[in-house]
């Protein structure tokens, strides 16, 4: 299994960007808790999933998909297809009991991930198509943002918002006591698994 505590981290080069990844996913799934995403993941939870392929990381790379953007990713491969048969497929990655907002294509009767990972992961996994996402432009006039329901969506939907708060607050505060950012990373890793709480399987950010 990949990062159980902090699902998003790739595989940096210096351990430097380690830390900073780290810190950063831990901050990804500690935002405030509200009714909304309570809502939201309920109904989310409980739509269909389909069975979606990663294609070789090599091969994605020889077609200049870019790791970590699946959005682009899917959206280019839709609009250069010459038999028109990729389609765009907004929806939500299943990790664990966790939802990471993420873009895939549906190419005829298979459901392929476009997006090279820099880590190797499991050739398939769970994914939920979500109609009612749309996108759109954001006020700089170049960005794009995703809106579910009128509401500006998060990059995840949690089932225990508060259980990735307190590791975000455990991580910070084992930091400050001069620990190693990837050292507290471990220890409250081990802390959570033994508490049998929460459950992110490791996989990438779209």
């Amino acid at each position: 299994m990949e990062n159980d505590l902090f699902p998003n981290a790739i595989a940096p080069k210096t351990s430097l960007q380690l830390d900073e990844l780290i810190l950063r996913d831990a901050a990804l799934f500690a935002f405030p808790v509200t009714e909304w995403e309570k809502r939201a993941y309920t109904e989310v939870i409980s739509l269909p999933r389909v069975v979606v392929t990663r294609p070789p990381r090599d091969q994605l790379l020889a077609a200049d998909m870019v790791p970590y953007d699946c959005h682009t990713n899917c959206s280019t491969q839709e609009a250069n297809d010459p038999s028109r048969l990729s389609r765009h497929v907004f929806g939500w990655m299943v990790c664990g009991s966790d939802l990471i907002l993420h873009s895939v294509v549906k190419m005829g009767s298979q459901w392929l991930c476009l997006t090279p990972q820099l880590v190797e992961l499991a050739p398939r996994f769970e994914f939920v198509p979500d109609a009612r996402i749309e996108w759109r432009d954001a006020d700089d006039g170049v960005s794009r943002v995703a809106y579910r329901h009128g509401k500006v969506l998060p990059e995840t939907l949690r089932k225990d918002p508060e259980h990735h708060i307190r590791m975000r607050d455990e991580l910070l505060q084992l930091v400050a006591s001069g620990l190693s950012v990837i050292e507290a990373r471990d220890i409250v890793a081990y802390r959570s698994s033994n508490q049998g709480e929460g459950e992110s399987g490791g996989s990438e950010r779209g």
